[in-house]
Order: C-alpha cells, then structure tokens, then sequence
C-alpha cells in the first residue's frame, strides 16, 4: 500500500501534471490544425508554425512529466482562484479588444489585468513591462514579420 500511495502523489505532482496538461494542449492542437496545409521552412503554409509549437509542447510537456517521476513530485496547493480569473480575463480581453482597440492598447490592458492576478502592483514597472512588451510586440510582429495586426483603435 505504501508504493501505492507514492506513484499516487507522484501522479498527482505540479510538475507531471503540468507536463500532462502540456501534451494536450499540443495533440489538441495538432487535432484542430490537422486540416492546415504545412509547407516548408522556406515556403511556410499556415500549419506550419501552429505545428511546430504543437510539437515543442508535446516534447516539453513529456520531459517535465519524466523528470517529475524521475526527482520526485511537489504537490500542487490548494484552489487559488484569484490567479486563474485573471489570467483568464487577461487572455480574453486581448482576444475581443485587439480588433477595435489595436495592440498599442490592447496589449497594455492585458498586461495590467494578468498583473492583478498577485495581488500587489507596483506602477513604474508595471508601467516599464507594459512600454517594453508593446515596443517589443510591434518590432518583432508588425515590423520585422509584417504580420497585418491593427496598431489602434479603428475609426
């Protein structure tokens, strides 16, 4: 009974289960992109790089998984709701506002809201994270990929 209950909480470890959950996402993933064509490295279709992270999860989420069985699991903490709801909502605002707000506003928005998912805000780095992650997100997104994201809001 007792190495019962050992693979019982090496089952039920932060660690394994996030890797669990890791795997999923990337197999629902490659489930959803299954129609997309893929392409190349040189000529890109739209599977491709929806594939390509599928993958990295599914590897990451399996190496977590085995070291958490290899070294031992951490047992998850109890319910904390605050975390989750906004994280969440952090996520959907960026979804529903980045169309009629574009991401120089959106972006910050989300960043604020996921920041009040720890409780305690400290406005100048707040403030630093939000300039930094909207100049980064346009350089790399609208500038260097020339993905075709609105900027601001849509008159």
């Amino acid at each position: 009974m007792g190495s019962l209950g050992k693979i019982g909480r090496m089952l039920a470890g932060k660690d394994f289960l996030a890797g669990i959950m890791y795997m999923a996402f990337g197999l629902a993933g490659l489930w959803l992109g299954r129609s997309l064509e893929i392409g190349t490295a040189g000529a890109m279709d739209a599977g491709y790089f929806p594939r390509l992270v599928c993958a990295i999860l599914i590897a990451l989420g399996a190496i977590l998984a085995g070291v958490s069985l290899v070294r031992g699991a951490e047992v998850p903490e109890g319910g904390k709701w605050r975390p989750f709801v906004f994280v969440t909502l952090s996520c959907l605002t960026f979804a529903l506002l980045l169309r009629p707000l574009g991401l120089v506003l959106t972006l910050p928005i989300s960043v604020v809201l996921a920041r009040f998912a720890a409780g305690s805000i400290r406005l100048i780095p707040l403030l630093l994270l939000c300039l930094i992650l909207v100049v980064a997100n346009v350089g790399i997104f609208v500038v260097a990929l020339r993905v075709q994201i609105p900027l601001w809001p849509a008159l």
